[in-house]
């Protein structure tokens, strides 16, 4: 079994060389990802030793300040290394200059959160801040899709979705993060009756998991999604020409192997490698199409 915790905080921090020495040397039995920047850290990591995630809080904890945690498990080995990155920021909306000046901005708890989808349904706007291959697999019920690749597209999204800014306004993510930075940019494009969901679907999951979240929700690991108990998901893997999530099962009449490929990539090929050999007509698309 291992164990799994995720969190984000923003946090200002100067010496990030050094960040990343001090971390490599507290992670050293995790593998995951995380991410540091001048504005935080922003992490996913398992282990399959219980008993050291609870010190691991307690570090990152003393360092940062208090720390909302995601916690889940899982039998399959969500990542195969220990990855520590050093970027512009700790999510991507190409907007380093937005930094959330408190914890609590317009926050919804889970339980708030079900509260409104429950009694304002037909009154609000319901926004998913992810991108499309993460909508495509699950979603919270009535939900906008921005039907975007990348999150820094979000603004552009802004640009032409002609949101009411009358309207109350929810918007939701995996874990938090990136609503901290999307409701910065709706709050300087004038809309003030703006909400985020306080733990993203993640926390959501951990008190409703037969709430208003339908279907899975995609994480960055080798889990590549969680059910409503947050248990790995059996329906979804890892296309391997893409990526994405994927669950459509063809024998390549390529090669003649096995495979499972998202919609997208649903084509007479069943890796990158033999996309890349593929002959003919076919092959030519195929390239066009993933270049």
């Amino acid at each position: 079994m291992w164990f799994v915790t995720s969190f984000y905080k923003f946090h200002k921090f100067t010496d990030l060389e050094a960040l990343v020495k001090e971390l490599e040397g507290k992670l050293s039995e995790f593998e995951g990802l995380f991410l540091v920047a001048h504005e935080g850290m922003n992490a996913t990591v398992a282990t399959k030793n219980q008993s050291l995630i609870i010190p691991l809080k307690k570090y990152l904890e003393n360092l940062v300040g208090t720390i909302e945690w995601k916690d889940s498990t899982s039998h399959k080995r969500p990542f195969k290394r220990l990855t520590i990155q050093i970027r512009d920021e700790i999510v991507t909306l190409k907007r380093p200059d937005l930094v959330p000046e408190t914890s609590q901005n317009n926050h919804l708890s889970p339980s708030e959160w079900h509260k409104v989808l429950k009694d304002e349904s037909e009154s609000i706007v319901l926004i998913d801040t992810r991108n499309d291959y993460e909508t495509k697999i699950g979603k919270f019920k009535g939900a906008l899709d921005p039907n975007i690749h990348h999150f820094s597209q979000f603004k552009d999204f802004l640009e032409s979705s002609n949101i009411d800014k009358d309207k109350k306004v929810l918007m939701y993510c995996t874990g938090g993060v990136r609503c901290e930075k999307a409701i910065l940019e709706m709050q300087q494009r004038g809309y003030e009756n703006v909400y985020q969901l306080e733990g993203g679907i993640l926390k959501y999951l951990e008190e409703y998991p037969d709430g208003f979240f339908e279907g899975e929700c995609f994480v960055f690991d080798h889990r590549v999604s969680v059910d409503s108990n947050l248990k790995e998901s059996s329906r979804y893997t890892l296309c391997p020409l893409c990526g994405n999530p994927g669950e459509r099962k063809i024998n390549c009449s390529n090669c003649g192997k096995f495979a499972i490929v998202c919609e997208n990539c649903l084509v007479d090929a069943c890796s990158k490698n033999c996309r890349y050999h593929l002959g003919g007509k076919n092959g030519r698309q195929l390239k066009e199409n993933h270049a």
